[in-house]
């Protein structure tokens, strides 16, 4: 299980920036999407287990806050950290950070759905990477 909060380095790249010079704003949710499916793949939860499963986390939410701007060529990291749980859901905090200071926050909701896209339990090895099994 990997250590929790989970970080990921990224470095800007020049296609991500708008006319602005600095990171397009939905550049930063591929970032932590990234970022989860590195979570998951160090905790040994792959698409193929997915599917074996039967079960598959689906973005339900996600509550977001720009900070400072990122820019082309600068090396930013994704914290990724558990919140909260349930049966079929779970929440993220996910910061990501420039030289320890935070650029920018989002909370992110997931559930839990089956191969009928209906909410369904979540799968141990989910609780297990969250630490609360």
């Amino acid at each position: 299980m990997p250590n929790m909060p989970h970080t990921c380095s990224i470095n800007v790249r020049g296609y991500e920036l708008d006319s602005f010079g600095h990171v397009n704003h939905a550049v930063y949710l591929n970032y932590l999407e990234h970022a989860r499916w590195q979570l998951l793949n160090e905790g040994g939860i792959t698409l193929a287990h997915l599917a074996e499963w039967k079960r598959w986390p689906v973005i339900a939410q996600i509550e977001a806050n720009y900070l400072k701007p990122a820019f082309m060529g600068e090396e930013l990291v994704v914290e990724t950290a558990p919140l909260d749980t349930s049966r079929a859901s779970f929440t993220l905090l996910q910061t990501i950070v420039r030289d320890g200071v935070p650029i920018f926050r989002a909370k992110i909701r997931a559930v839990t759905v089956n191969e009928k896209g209906r909410p369904a339990e979540m799968p141990e090895a989910f609780m297990q990477l969250w630490g609360t099994k």
